[in-house]
C-alpha cells in the first residue's frame, strides 16, 4: 500500500516517491510550513498538552468529590447529593432554580472511578487523533462547544430531577469532529485511522440510544449528552472543514478558538465558585435524605425497617413509602393513607431532590389505599394522570388492581 504525504484535501502530485507512513505523531507545528512538504520534514508535535491538561483537571476535580463530599459512599463513588452539591446538570435546578452554571461543571464532574477512567481514556485518544491536527486552541474550543452541546442535550431529553455528570457529551463532541474532520486528507493511512478510531468510541456511545431496548434496560448512561454532544461535534467539523484552506496546516483564527476556550474555563470557573457558595445549602437539604449507604437493598428490606428509617430520616419521602407499604401489608389503611401524604407534603423534596418516580409510587399507593377505603372517585382523581405512560414499571401489581376496580381504564 502506498502511503500519502500530503496533509490537505488533495493528494501530493509530481513529488517523486512516496515516503513511508508517517506516525500518528507526525503532523504539522506551524501555520506557514508548506502543506507539501515531504513527510520526513514535516515537524512533529509529539505531545498533546492540552488533552493531558484536561485529563489532570479530571483527575483533580474528581478527587475533590471523593475527599471533600459531604456524604462519601463506599467504594470510591461520591454520593448524588455531593454531585448535586459540585455542580451536577439537573433540569429542575437549571430551569426551576435558575442554576446555570451547572451547564459548565457537569461536564468536569465524575460519578465513580470507574467512569473517570473511561472517559479520560477516551479523551486521550481523542486528543491523540485531533488536538496534533486543529491545535491546542481549536481543540479546547471543541472541547467547550461539544460540552455545552451534551449539556443541551442532557436537558432536552432527561426528565427533571435527573442528575447528570461526566465529560463523555464532551468527548463524543471531539470524536464527532475528528471523524468529519477525516475526510479532508486524502492520505489513506490518516484518514483510517482517524475514522477507525472515531468509529470505535462513536459506535458503543451512540448506537444504543438508538434501539428501543435501551429506553428500558435501566442503563444510567446519558444518552442524550451524547447526542447532544455529537451533534455539536459534527457542526464543528462541517465549519472547520469548509474555513480549513488547504494550504493551511491548521484552522484559521486559532485567537477566536482561544477566547473560546478561555470564556468556557472562566465559566467552569465562576460555577464552581458558586456551588461553593451554595454549598451549606446543599449539605443541609441533603441531610433531610436517606445517604447512599442507608437505602435499603430490597422492598422488603425497606419495609422491615420502615420505623427506624421514618424515625431517623421524618421529611425523606421515601422512608414514609417504605412505611405505608408496612402499614399496608398489615391492613392498616389509616396510618398507610397517613405516611403516604407526610411524603407527598415534602413538594420542595419531592421535585428538586429525588426523581419523579418516588412522587408517582406515592401517588400510586395512595390511590390504592383510598380504593381500598372505599374512596374510589379521589383514587381516580390521583391516578387519572399516571394511568397512562407515566405509570410507574416496578408497580405493575398495583395498577392490576386499580385497572380492575375501574380507577385506571
Amino acid at each position: 500500500m502506498q502511503a500519502a504525504t500530503a496533509f490537505g484535501k488533495r493528494k501530493l502530485a509530481n513529488a517523486g516517491p512516496l515516503a513511508p507512513a508517517p506516525p500518528a505523531a507526525s503532523l504539522p507545528a506551524n501555520e506557514g510550513e508548506a502543506l507539501h512538504a515531504p513527510a520526513a520534514a514535516v515537524p512533529r508535535s509529539n505531545v498533546p498538552f492540552v488533552t493531558f491538561g484536561l485529563i489532570l483537571v479530571l483527575v483533580l476535580i474528581y478527587w475533590a468529590e471523593v475527599n471533600l463530599g459531604f456524604a462519601q459512599a463506599q467504594g470510591l463513588t461520591p454520593t448524588a447529593g455531593t454531585l448535586t452539591a459540585f455542580g451536577g446538570l439537573d433540569g429542575a435546578l437549571v430551569f426551576g432554580a435558575g442554576e446555570w452554571w451547572r451547564v459548565f461543571t457537569a461536564p468536569l464532574l465524575h460519578g465513580s472511578l470507574t467512569h473517570l477512567i473511561g472517559n479520560a481514556v477516551a479523551l486521550f485518544f481523542a486528543g491523540l487523533i485531533l488536538e496534533r491536527l486543529v491545535g491546542p486552541s481549536w481543540f479546547a474550543a471543541l472541547f467547550v462547544v461539544a460540552a455545552l452541546g451534551g449539556a443541551a442535550g442532557t436537558l432536552a431529553v432527561n426528565p427533571p430531577n435527573i442528575l447528570s455528570v461526566g465529560a463523555s457529551g464532551a468527548i463524543v463532541g471531539l470524536l464527532a469532529t475528528a471523524f468529519v474532520c477525516s475526510f479532508l486528507f486524502e492520505g489513506v493511512q490518516l484518514r483510517r485511522r482517524m475514522q477507525k478510531i472515531s468509529l470505535r468510541f462513536l459506535v458503543p456511545s451512540l448506537v444504543p440510544a438508538l434501539l428501543p431496548v435501551s429506553a428500558a434496560s435501566g442503563t444510567q448512561i446519558d444518552y442524550g449528552a451524547h447526542i447532544g454532544g455529537a451533534i455539536a461535534g459534527v457542526a464543528m467539523g462541517f465549519l472547520l472543514s469548509e474555513m480549513w484552506p488547504e494550504t493551511s496546516p491548521r484552522p484559521p483564527l486559532r485567537r477566536l478558538a482561544a477566547a473560546i476556550a478561555i470564556a468556557g474555563s472562566l465559566a467552569a470557573a465562576a460555577g464552581f465558585l458558586l456551588t461553593a457558595g451554595h454549598y451549606a445549602d446543599y449539605a443541609s437539604r441533603s441531610a433531610i435524605l436517606m445517604p447512599d449507604s442507608e437505602l435499603p437493598t430490597n422492598p422488603e428490606d425497606g419495609v422491615a425497617r420502615s420505623a427506624d428509617l421514618v424515625n431517623r430520616y421524618p421529611r425523606d419521602p421515601r422512608a414514609h413509602l417504605f412505611r405505608a407499604t408496612y402499614f399496608l401489608q398489615a391492613r392498616d389503611a389509616a396510618d398507610a393513607e397517613r405516611q403516604l401524604r407526610l411524603g407527598l407534603a415534602e413538594h420542595e423534596v419531592l421535585s428538586d431532590d429525588l426523581p419523579p418516580q418516588v412522587e408517582r409510587s406515592l401517588q400510586v399507593v395512595l390511590a390504592v389505599v383510598l380504593v381500598i377505603e372505599g374512596r374510589k372517585a379521589e383514587a381516580k382523581t390521583i391516578a387519572a394522570p399516571l394511568c397512562g405512560p407515566a405509570f410507574p414499571s416496578d408497580l405493575s401489581k398495583l395498577r392490576a388492581i386499580l385497572e380492575k376496580e375501574g380507577v385506571c381504564p
